[in-house]
């Protein structure tokens, strides 16, 4: 027992697929057994397989989903002529008893390398088999097809069927009529057929019902068998609407155990605020996300101006999440160390790469998926567009300067004051981007920002130091010795919106009840 796929709209249009194996994998990835090069279909895409006598398709978590008939599905069982959408792609799927392959353009099971690149040159493929490859790619460039993101896309609109036979009503059969006397009619006094025509009782067939049972039992009786096939079916439909939703009332009020936390719809659009939300795969994340995430944001400066993208990360292999910007990538999220879990990343979004004015978008994407297998979370995910100050090259490097001597002499003073550390960081920071727009870049442009992240790493140790007090008062009981040091992190960090430890002394706060 075997199957059939034809391609039904687009390029190689016509191109067929014959299986017997049991289980047939469709993705970019080269070892899928159906290799479709194109960006809109995920590595693992989508399965066929057979169970019993019938074969199903299931979608294996891809990024632009699975659809039969237009219809977007997590599982469903195939009939013969059903269009399945993969992304772009669209297959007229038919089940058949695979016969041996004749004919000159028939290509084997054996030529398991085959590369589709024309539907004038091959026409069907038999077993392992591939298609959509850009015109004249070498395998090298085919490799990489198979590696790149997937690209999300719109819905695919719903496919014309490629078997007008089966979807024709014109083309089923026509059922036999029914004798416009033949009734039956089951009463709640038992079976008896009626021969007369709906709606053509005789008076003594309705004399007698009202005899039998008067009333509105009586009444209803008859407008039951005077109602046409139409109405009877509205009756019924209306009926089981109605019993679903007594259904659905008891089991509200039965199970319900009052207000509870509402389910928050997932968050797509980036600002100042932290999306305390985690994206990504596996145990703990609120939303899965196997293959990738996107955001947007808004950027409406007058003047030129960076960006600093700031987000945490857990489970994260070296190069396997990539950070994309308006098509560009920009960065990778770094591997998983000691500290991961309280770490705050950053990503610089240089003037050239942001779009003033519009929709901006980032990616975090899964670059080693097939989708559903790598585990991998990003949470506390934020956007702080910064405008860049103006002025000539002499008056930037001259306010860079000032502000790197300030920062300088704050750093020396860490033990004076609390906030002395915050402020350093906050001058070299500023002395750093004063420079953005200076060219040549100056000495002072990549010295201001290595003292920048020296800083960041000291203050990055003083909330681990300020953390741990809190944990050990808490565990001696010392409550009021906890609150206070609770308090004493906003002297050491005054704000909150550029820094993670101020939050994270709120979330002590709650977990202790102080």
């Amino acid at each position: 027992m075997g199957f059939q796929l034809t391609i039904s709209e687009g390029k190689e249009a016509g191109r067929e697929f014959v299986f017997e194996q049991p289980s047939v994998v469709i993705g970019r990835s080269s070892d899928c057994d159906v290799v479709l090069y194109d960006p809109g279909v995920s590595r693992k895409h989508a399965r066929i397989y057979c169970e019993g006598e019938a074969f199903f398709v299931e979608d294996m978590g891809s990024s632009n989903g699975t659809k039969i008939n237009g219809a977007l599905v997590k599982k469903h069982q195939l009939s013969d002529g059903d269009n399945i959408a993969l992304g772009p792609v669209v297959f007229s799927f038919m089940g058949t008893v695979v016969e041996p392959p004749t004919g000159e353009n028939d290509v084997g099971v054996a030529d398991q390398s085959t590369r589709i690149v024309s539907v004038d040159a091959v026409k069907r493929t038999r077993g392992k088999g591939a298609a959509l490859a850009p015109t004249n790619a070498d395998a090298e460039q085919l490799q990489q097809l198979t590696r790149s993101r997937t690209t999300t896309m719109q819905a695919v609109s719903r496919p014309r069927s490629s078997n007008p036979q089966a979807r024709s009503p014109a083309a089923a059969p026509l059922a036999p009529a029914r004798p416009d006397r033949e009734r039956a009619s089951n009463l709640a006094t038992g079976s008896r057929a009626a021969g007369t025509a709906r709606g053509g009782l005789s008076a003594a067939e309705r004399a007698r019902i009202r005899r039998e049972s008067p009333g509105l039992v009586g009444t209803l009786k008859l407008f039951w068998l005077d109602a046409s096939d139409r109405t009877r079916k509205l009756i019924f439909a209306g009926a089981g609407v109605l019993g679903l939703a007594l259904v659905g009332l008891v089991a509200f009020l039965i199970l319900d155990d009052g207000p509870g936390p509402k389910k928050v719809a997932e968050p797509d659009v980036l600002t100042r605020t932290p999306i305390e939300q985690s994206f990504g795969l596996g145990e703990g994340v609120d939303f899965e996300r196997p293959d990738m995430k996107v955001f947007e944001f808004e950027y409406l400066s007058p003047t030129a101006a960076v960006a600093i993208l700031t987000y945490q990360a857990l489970n994260i292999s070296q190069g396997e999440v990539a950070i994309i910007v308006n098509g560009q990538e920009l960065a990778t999220v770094p591997p998983d160390t000691l500290g991961s879990n309280d770490k705050l990343l950053e990503v610089y979004i240089p003037p050239s790469t942001l779009k003033r004015g519009e929709k901006n978008q980032v990616i975090f994407d899964n670059t080693r998926n097939p989708p559903g297998e790598d585990t991998w979370k990003i949470w506390n995910v934020r956007i702080d567009p910064v405008p860049l100050p103006e002025g000539t090259p002499e008056e930037l490097l001259a306010s860079a300067k000032a502000s790197f001597e300030r920062a300088v002499r704050n750093a020396e003073r860490e033990s004076i004051g609390a906030s002395n550390l915050y402020e350093a960081w906050k001058d070299f920071r500023n002395a750093w981007l004063s420079l953005e727009l200076v060219e040549p870049k100056p000495e002072l442009y990549l010295l201001a920002r290595d003292k920048m992240k020296e800083t960041q790493a000291k203050l990055d140790r003083k909330c681990a130091q300020l953390m741990l007090e809190v944990e050990t008062f808490y565990n001696q009981k010392n409550w009021d010795a906890a609150r206070a040091t609770l308090d004493h992190v906003k002297e050491y960090f005054p704000n909150e919106n550029d820094q993670l430890c101020p939050r994270k002394a709120e979330q002590k706060r709650y977990e202790y009840g102080l």
